[in-house]
């Protein structure tokens, strides 16, 4: 997540694009990235926030055709270019933020060469934080819930959460309006982002299990990347990649705060057993329909695999 930008180098033009809306914590860390940019003379960023440029697949779209150049994007826009990452984001694989830290940083760098065989340079890959479901209903058992139309994530769980929930697909950009008009009445999400993107004026529940980890990066084109400067490019790096991280631990301090908040207004959902026992059954069917449908999260979910059991290992 992050914004919209215009970055001047010389006579070159970026154009930097994301759904974060402005005033979010994403938002701030672009700001950041602007402040340590703009010391060279010779570079000018403005940044816009929100959806000005649509959806995450409508960005991807307009970077590939070079009406954008780069993104700050979920994992939901980044597997449009390398669809390994979405290896981190299918259920039942991390168990903490630690292990997701660990993997992440042994892996980065088979990630990075994922995305430069593509075309593209990832800049940052950060967590969001662990998704859970909420509803409009004190009761979201059986109710219209939200997924992410178009990516594969949502595709699975729109096939295999039917038992328990009507599945609606629809864009991000019209969540907050079907949920206040009563078209949706779940979604899933992070304590924080229910916040900044304003759906937890809405939300009156939450089911307790944790879906799965989310997570985010920074992705610009390599073949304009390639024309900065090699200390733009030195500095840059360093300083997005140090932005993301910091981002993530401010977030997920911002996760934890949000939740205590709505914990006093919210209904935690934990019953029936039966159903709670249905949803983690759909969460290893999602997980087992994701690796057998999409061989490159496969092979890359097998690095990730080696990884935790390195962390997992008895002393």
């Amino acid at each position: 997540m992050l914004l919209l930008s215009l970055v001047f180098i010389g006579n070159i033009t970026i154009k930097f694009a994301s759904i974060a809306p402005e005033g979010s914590y994403w938002y701030n860390m672009a700001k950041n990235v602007e402040r340590t940019l703009s010391k060279d003379q010779g570079i000018k960023i403005i940044i816009y926030g929100g959806t000005s440029m649509g959806d995450e697949t409508e960005i991807v779209k307009k970077i590939r055709i070079g009406q954008l150049h780069a993104a700050g994007m979920t994992s939901h826009g980044l597997e449009m270019i390398a669809p390994e990452i979405r290896a981190y984001d299918i259920p039942l694989v991390f168990e903490s933020y630690e292990e997701f830290f660990a993997v992440r940083d042994a892996l980065f760098p088979e990630l990075q060469k994922r995305f430069e065989e593509r075309g593209y340079k990832l800049l940052s890959h950060f967590a969001i934080g662990f998704i859970y479901i909420f509803s409009r209903k004190e009761n979201p058992w059986n109710t219209n819930l939200w997924v992410w139309v178009g990516d594969v994530l949502s595709e699975a769980q729109g096939k295999e959460m039917r038992e328990l929930f009507k599945v609606i697909p629809l864009q991000i950009g019209d969540v907050l309006q079907a949920l206040a008009t009563g078209m949706i009445d779940s979604v899933f999400n992070a304590w924080y982002a229910l916040q900044a993107l304003q759906w937890g004026n809405h939300i009156k529940s939450y089911i307790s299990v944790p879906q799965h980890l989310y997570t985010a990066g920074i992705v610009i084109r390599k073949d304009v990347w390639d024309k900065l400067p090699e200390d733009v490019k030195r500095e840059g790096q360093k300083s997005i990649f140090e932005a993301g991280i910091n981002t993530e631990r401010e977030v997920i301090k911002l996760n934890q705060e949000t939740q205590e908040r709505f914990l006093s207004k919210m209904k935690r959902i934990s019953e029936p057993k039966e159903n709670i026992e249905k949803l983690r059954a759909s969460m290893q069917r999602i997980k087992q329909r994701i690796l057998d449908e999409n061989q490159k999260i496969k092979e890359f979910y097998t690095l990730i695999e080696k990884e935790l059991a390195k962390i997992r290992k008895p002393n």
